[in-house]
């Protein structure tokens, strides 16, 4: 077949029509570059914070364990019943920080993560709770904040890695004390159902935005209403609670109706008998 005839009906290119598809090429190459540029930036800069928090929390843990060990040796020496009640009150605090650093590490550490053994241990969560609760009860009297936790009457059992699902409830009331204005309520609330168990943590704070919802369990994420709330926050807390939760084979959520209407984060996980 003779396709000369084909070729000489093909219509030349103009040289405007030539001289745009040039420059649209360009474009599409800048903006490519651009965005490769900007991607990259983006995971360097995760690169950095991962690393910043790893080291962090390293050099955190062995003072920590020191000052254990001192307070320790201080409580059983000490004689006066206020001054070992204060000590005490520091070892408890000391112990939080050093469960804290140890998460940390784990799971900044993304490799070793999914190795690290959780030891699941069979509790009683409205007595887990109410402990937790105790210990930062101060915090929210301090800020005239009302705090409850509310329990149903039979006892509800699952298994949880104790220190681990410690960070997590305390990561979630933590940020209600943060973000709730004084004279408002913060709630966590326990239910049971179906073979699951939900432990929902209720405040009146300044809620969340539609548009931050998809992210709000993302790494080093914050909105810009709680950058302006807390500027200290590092936007790991929710990340890292979600990630323990999902070890647990549990769900962590979120609900708000929008900024200044509070939010709602429940923990389910599976009940035991």
């Amino acid at each position: 077949m003779d396709y000369s005839a084909l070729i000489t009906e093909v219509p030349l290119l103009s040289d405007q029509t030539i001289a745009f598809l040039l420059g649209a090429g360009a474009i599409a190459i800048i903006v490519g570059l651009i965005i490769l540029g900007l991607w990259k930036k983006l995971h360097e800069n995760e690169a950095l914070k991962r690393e910043f928090i790893t080291i962090v929390a390293h050099k955190f843990r062995t003072p920590l364990t020191q000052a254990r060990w001192l307070t320790e040796s201080l409580i059983a020496d000490e004689q006066d019943s206020y001054k070992k009640e204060n000590l005490a009150e520091i070892q408890k605090v000391n112990k939080n920080l050093i469960n804290l650093t140890g998460t940390l590490i784990e799971l900044t550490e993304s490799d070793a993560a999914s190795k690290t053994a959780y030891t699941f241990k069979k509790v009683s969560l409205c007595s887990f709770l109410r402990g937790i609760g105790e210990n930062m009860k101060d915090s929210f009297r301090e800020k005239n904040i009302f705090f409850a936790v509310q329990c149903p009457p039979e006892d509800i059992m699952a298994k949880i890695d104790v220190p681990r699902m410690e960070f997590v409830i305390q990561t979630l009331l933590q940020n209600a004390l943060t973000y709730t204005p004084t004279g408002k309520n913060v709630d966590v609330v326990l239910n049971h159902g179906s073979g699951k168990v939900s432990i929902a943590v209720i405040d009146h704070g300044i809620g969340i935005h539609k548009a931050d919802m998809p992210h709000i369990f993302s790494k080093f994420y914050r909105t810009d209403n709680a950058q302006r709330t807390d500027t200290e926050g590092f936007g790991v807390g929710l990340y890292l609670a979600k990630s323990i939760v999902r070890r647990h084979k549990g769900k962590l959520e979120v609900h708000s109706d929008g900024v200044n209407e509070g939010a709602i984060f429940t923990v389910t996980l599976k009940e035991v008998r």
